[in-house]
């Protein structure tokens, strides 16, 4: 399965890449499938390589149904044409000046894959969802885009028939918390809550840029995991159910409440994961996990690649989840380190991972995001909860004033903080934007962890020689199912069978008949296990 899903990101970027176009047949997805049950009806190493294929496949005939659409957009390039599609998430709005992202194209009644950016002026407010018609000259596209018009003229426009119940909720909300907080506060505390972002002004959001902290407005994953967290310990008192059902819930609503932008279609698949994963008692490993992520955001949109905020998300969350630990690990041990420190190595971690892309597509990165993060991290729990009583209680007016005086309090501490910080212009490192070189800054940090990984894993393997013998070296091996970790002292221990003695399958590091029953019960196996073993050694 690992090697089907990286078959898939790789025929991606490939595919795009090269703007493959001769795959759209159906019958190349059937031959995916094809492969893939090949593989998996003879699990070993001989056959991982049909996975791949089966994945490269598959990524092939996505990309291609998305690149015929892009071709029709190419043809339109430099012509005066009428094209209608749906807004794609919130419009950016100047006044009454509008720019959005256009997808599900028609035009002269064909309908294709594809997207646009288009700006114009418009007397009618415009929301996501809406279909519009507009006329204007098609230019050429950039990142995502197939293509781009500007200066449009609005010729339709209607309303979703559903109407976005969500969407509502979160104006109505809004609106609440802008009655009872300052307008920059209340900009600034709903762009942390909801994500709002398109509400601040161009000032304020080359001010985040500069400090290093664009990613505190944009809804994440740490905007889910401070949500996420609380439901399911509220939730989960009642039952382990009831913390799933609810936390999933509230993914699920925060998401659509905000839309599927690509950073949170990551950030929801990762935490709708991790919960099934924590009901069922299990773990994910962050390798599996961001590669499982990565290909079904692609298959949803392959032109994700292009998106900035899909390669920040991702480069982020690779460098907490993986380049963190192995920090951690090489300068605590296996302590845990403390608050303030967390907080840094977490800053450290996700800086690192996205400095190359920050370079390639701005040029410029900020070495004083650190100091600004530390500062304001540990409040954005505090913030973000107050902003929501403060608009929960709005039929409440002295309680929602109370409150709504504390937050802008700390919103005032946020703001003054950003805009000292962000006149610091000589800590901000800038060179030419859309240099292919800076992209090599990520082999020192590979090597570092494949470094690390061979110094650091146990390698238990079979001593041919001796066949009932099996030898380790390392220091920790993570087992494959609840993915703990067994000490060297316990592998030692239930690996030091002589000759004559059980065989394998009584000493198994991955036995599946135990990784099927309660976690509990598992345990207290294992340790009557442990038990035995060590009686066994003392009497011989």
């Amino acid at each position: 399965m690992v090697g089907f899903l990286c078959g898939i990101v790789l025929g991606c970027v490939v595919a795009v890449v090269l703007r493959l176009g001769f795959f759209s047949s159906p019958l190349f997805m059937i031959v995916s499938g094809l492969l893939l049950i090949v593989a998996f009806m003879h699990p070993s190493i001989l056959f991982v390589g049909f996975g791949i294929v089966a994945g490269l496949i598959l990524a092939f005939f996505r990309v291609s149904v998305e690149v015929s659409g892009q071709s029709i957009l190419y043809n339109l390039v430099g012509k005066n044409v009428e094209i209608s599609g749906t807004v794609q998430g919130d419009p950016d709005q100047d006044g009454r000046n509008f720019s959005f992202k256009l997808s599900d194209l028609c035009v002269n009644d064909s309908c294709f894959e594809g997207s646009i950016y288009a700006s114009l002026y418009s007397v009618h407010d415009i929301v996501r969802s809406d279909t519009i018609k507009v006329t204007g000259k098609m230019s050429g596209g950039f990142g995502v885009y197939g293509g781009t018009m500007y200066r449009a003229k609005l010729t339709g426009l209607s309303h979703s028939d559903s109407k976005d119940l969500l969407l509502s909720a979160r104006n109505w909300f809004s609106e609440k918390v802008k009655e009872n907080l300052p307008e920059e506060e209340s900009r600034l505390g709903l762009a942390y809550l909801l994500g709002m972002k398109n509400g601040l002004s161009d000032e304020m959001a080359e001010v985040l840029r500069v400090v290093g902290l664009s990613h505190l407005v944009v809804a994440s994953g740490t905007h889910l995991s401070i949500i996420v967290e609380f439901v399911r310990k509220f939730f989960g008192k009642l039952s382990r159910f009831s913390g799933l059902f609810f936390s999933t819930l509230f993914v699920l609503g925060f998401a659509g409440m905000i839309g599927w932008t690509a950073s949170i279609t990551r950030a929801a698949l990762v935490t709708l994961f991790s919960l099934v994963a924590w009901y069922v008692g299990r773990k994910f490993t962050a390798g599996r996990l961001l590669v499982l992520v990565m290909a079904i955001t692609l298959m949803i949109d392959p032109m994700f690649i292009f998106n900035v905020g899909w390669l920040l998300s991702f480069g982020a969350y690779a460098g907490i989840t993986i380049l963190r630990p192995r920090i951690v690990q090489l300068l605590y041990g296996k302590k845990k380190p403390p608050g303030v420190s967390e907080i840094i190595l977490v800053t450290v971690a996700a800086t690192i991972a996205c400095a190359p892309i920050l370079l390639y597509f701005f040029g410029s990165i900020s070495i004083i995001s650190l100091l600004a993060n530390l500062l304001i991290l540990p409040t954005m729990p505090i913030v973000m909860g107050l902003t929501f009583l403060t608009g929960l209680f709005s039929f409440w007016p002295f309680f929602a004033e109370l409150v709504g005086k504390v937050t802008g309090l700390l919103l005032d501490f946020h703001l003054f903080v950003m805009k000292f910080l962000g006149q610091q212009k000589m800590f901000l490192i800038t060179i030419e934007k859309n240099q292919p070189w800076v992209f090599l800054l990520y082999v020192p940090i590979a090597l570092f962890l494949i470094t690390f990984a061979i110094s650091k894993n146990v390698h238990v393997r079979r001593n041919y020689a001796d066949k009932d013998n099996w030898t380790f070296d390392g220091f920790d091996e993570p087992v494959d199912f609840c993915r703990e970790v067994i000490k060297r002292e316990e592998i030692s221990e239930r690996t030091g069978n002589k000759r004559g003695q059980n065989s394998r399958k009584n000493y198994s590091l991955y036995n599946t008949q135990d990784a099927k029953k309660p976690t509990a019960r598992r345990f207290k196996i294992k340790k009557q296990r442990k038990d035995q073993d060590q009686q066994k050694v003392d009497t011989s």
